[in-house]
């Protein structure tokens, strides 16, 4: 079956001093198309979608202090698909669109000193 993907990349300026986001920048991608099966594990599919972008797997991702939330997200029809569930599971049928979510985080608080070059925090061109 074919199901349209809607893929999103939220950036987030992750604060190592607060532990917390602060502040959220997220980029659409554009859509595209793909072949499942109905009996596909969501995690499947987003694993797909990862590979298809040459994003890292989520397993290996380094998780920052703080950050407890899922790196990944798949919404059909305003509700979270667990990764657990099948598409079927979901209601997701030949021909329906999906929403993803890649989350990526930009560590804001560091300080690398050396040579005179001096770096205190993330830039804006930087996120």
């Amino acid at each position: 079956m074919k199901l349209t993907v809607q893929s999103r990349v939220q950036k987030e300026k992750w604060s190592l001093y607060w532990r917390t986001s602060m502040n959220t920048k997220t980029e659409l991608l554009d859509p595209f198309v793909m072949d499942v099966t109905p009996t596909m594990k969501c995690a499947d599919v987003k694993a797909k979608i990862a590979e298809r972008f040459t994003w890292e797997p989520v397993s290996q991702l380094l998780r920052l202090e703080g950050f407890e939330e899922n790196w990944e997200l798949m919404v059909f029809e305003g509700r979270e698909c667990a990764d657990d569930s099948t598409l079927e599971d979901c209601g997701i049928e030949d021909g329906n669109t999906v929403t993803t979510v890649r989350k990526v985080l930009v560590a804001e608080g560091w300080k690398i000193g050396g040579n005179g070059d001096d770096d205190s925090d993330t830039d804006e061109d930087d996120f």
